[in-house]
């Protein structure tokens, strides 16, 4: 007969849990309409903040973290800059394909491919049809398509036959299929170049230029390039050294040993070889930068703080003034027997919802800013290809930021729970203070 009671107890604190918990949200969803300039301008700080810093970190996100093409970023080293004096002259540029195949014969511990891509600048391509279309290219090898992971909607990468300029292949994004042909399904088709006919072996989807390693319109076989280093040894050129490694705990390993071969080789030929600009896929987006990689995350979580926070501090103390105004409606619930908990529950019930409004505006408005404001955006990145690129006078139609590919809901549902959770703090802090005055003080207060 107990264990019966205890159960049915049970169950009965169950129901009454519910329905205070209905009563509480039917409450604040009445106090939410009644008092509408406080609730907007709360919802509107709330969403304010989600919606910017949502954007802030889906745009850094993009330049950072492994995503298709660059799915892996995190074990990728690159040597963008080397430096050869003699005692007549003094270079510094990228490197030749001669380069790597002088310091990575015979391989390299912990290397797992390695590849060399040339910028091509703007190019001019012809279809048979006599279609003219003006797109970035870069010239690459065999070994590119190994280190990138392209999505191909038909077709496949360039093949060794493919690599010969007498019977080029090329791989085209579909934007430069459809300025070409009107359509994607181009493979088989014939491309002209620089006096060169080349067959349209792969059609890959646009890649965003924050895949600034990855991105280009069309991706040339690297034969057609013209690029035959310009130093005394010819290992200077335009050309960037990809590495990807087995771990990205090999990079010391990695290093140590391709600094040790380029030593030997320059004291062995009496000149002065350094690697300028050699370091992990994440560091080389600062080579060219005043910032260092730990300066611009610290200047990241204060720009993320500062968004957040400022709203924040200026909420706490509309809530506080809030809470104040509603002294005799605290006082007056407490005459008639409710408690400090049944307020407190009260009063997160309201800012609860109004949080949650708020984040439903909030993902609503980042979608739009970063729909919105793609351009503008793209500048925000460390390195910026967009920058680099519009020095030459152009900036392709294609390839800008789209927050469907890098947009995630997880991190917009951590940082609306760590905005719920300041929100709470900043509420109930002073509707504790609030709430612990007599009830005469709180009836008799005036506003």
């Amino acid at each position: 007969m107990s264990v019966f009671r205890t159960v049915c107890k049970t169950e009965k604190d169950k129901r009454t849990s519910v329905m205070k918990l209905g009563l509480y949200f039917k409450q604040a969803w009445y106090n939410i309409r009644f008092n509408r300039v406080y609730s907007t301008v709360f919802i509107i700080g709330t969403a304010l903040s989600l919606s910017l810093v949502m954007a802030f970190l889906t745009v850094l996100s993009s330049r950072v973290v492994n995503t298709v093409p660059e799915t892996h970023r995190d074990r990728m080293m690159v040597l963008r800059s080397v430096v050869e004096i003699t005692e007549q002259t003094y270079f510094q540029s990228g490197v030749t394909p001669e380069f790597a195949e002088q310091f990575m014969a015979g391989g390299v511990p912990g290397v797992e491919v390695w590849s060399v891509a040339c910028p091509g600048g703007f190019v001019v391509l012809e279809s048979g049809e006599e279609e003219v279309t003006k797109v970035y290219g870069k010239y690459v090898d065999l070994d590119f398509w190994k280190v990138f992971d392209y999505d191909f909607i038909e077709g496949r990468a360039i093949s060794q036959n493919g690599m010969m300029p007498n019977t080029a292949e090329t791989v085209i994004s579909e934007s430069t299929s459809r300025s070409l042909f009107g359509r994607t399904d181009a493979v088989g088709e014939t491309v002209y170049f620089g006096g060169y006919a080349m067959t349209v072996c792969g059609v890959v989807r646009d890649v965003p230029m924050s895949a600034a390693t990855a991105f280009a319109g069309v991706w040339l076989p690297q034969s057609l390039s013209e690029d035959s280093g310009f130093s005394p040894s010819g290992l200077l050129g335009m050309g960037t050294l990809l590495i990807l490694a087995e771990d990205r705990s090999d990079f010391g390993i990695i290093k140590e040993e391709i600094t040790g071969r380029v030593s030997r080789y320059a004291e062995a030929n009496g000149i002065t070889m350094e690697l300028k600009s050699f370091d992990s896929y994440r560091k080389s987006l600062f080579a060219w930068s005043e910032l260092s990689s730990a300066a611009y995350t610290w200047l990241g979580i204060g720009v993320v703080l500062i968004i957040l926070i400022v709203p924040l501090l200026n909420l706490s103390g509309m809530v506080g003034s809030r809470m104040e105004a509603r002294l005799t409606e605290f006082g007056t619930r407490k005459s008639f027997g409710a408690g400090p908990r049944s307020i407190i529950a009260q009063i997160a019930g309201e800012n609860l919802l109004m949080t949650i409004i708020g984040g439903v505006v909030g993902l609503l408005a980042a979608w739009l800013i970063i729909a919105l404001f793609s351009r503008q955006l793209n500048s925000l990145v460390p390195g910026s290809f967009m920058d680099n690129i519009s020095q030459m006078g152009e900036i392709p139609d294609s390839g800008f930021f789209d927050f469907r590919d890098f947009f995630k809901l997880w991190l917009y549902l951590a940082l609306l729970g760590i905005i719920l959770v300041l929100n709470l703090v900043s509420a109930l802090i002073p509707a504790a203070k609030v709430i612990r005055r007599p009830i005469t003080e709180s009836l008799n207060y005036k506003k």
